[in-house]
């Protein structure tokens, strides 16, 4: 993103440093595969900056404090129903909603799913196969997106992580 190309990027990622490592322990435990192809990918990035001398990206990615390739933060907004089609379909997204609001709920259709979304809620999904949503609400609210965007794992030729699963054995392909 350009907010991390400039010059309070050290400062924006050490601010978010908790949030991510929070959102990174509930991955590691809800989707292990997930998390291991996250540290490949960005083991790999940062080796092809190093190899290619990109100087501003590996002092980044040594403040970058979780295995999502993406954060999208959003403020007092409502989002319509809608997929995530630059997510990975085997990965969870990790949404999570905090500030000072009231009557706000998650929607997902496809699933025939309204459920509350009060401050402190996380939610966990494929956000790419799962139709989700927020409605307005009353208050102030910012709600935190961690995903992985497929573009990155191609880049970095990490394979998908394969499906998640109850049983804890890996997935095949």
């Amino acid at each position: 993103s350009a907010s991390l190309k400039g010059p309070s990027s050290e400062d924006i990622l050490k601010a978010i440093a908790r949030p991510a490592a929070i959102a990174t322990v509930a991955l590691r435990v809800m989707h292990p595969q997930q998390y291991w192809t996250g540290l490949q990918a960005f083991a790999s990035l940062g080796d092809k900056a190093g190899s290619k001398e990109l100087l501003k990206m590996s002092e980044t990615l040594q403040y970058w404090a979780t295995v999502f390739n993406i954060l999208a933060i959003i403020c007092n907004w409502e989002t319509p129903n809608h997929r995530d089609h630059s997510s990975i379909p085997e990965c969870f997204n990790i949404l999570t909603s905090m500030g000072n609001y009231s009557n706000a709920w998650m929607s997902m259709p496809s699933l025939q799913l309204e459920l509350r979304y009060d401050p402190g809620c996380t939610i966990a999904f494929s956000g790419r196969i799962v139709r989700h949503g927020v409605h307005a609400v009353e208050g102030d609210r910012i709600g935190w997106a961690w995903y992985m965007r497929d573009a990155v794992h191609i880049y970095s030729r990490i394979p998908s992580c394969g499906w998640a699963r109850l049983d804890g054995k890996k997935s095949k392909g």
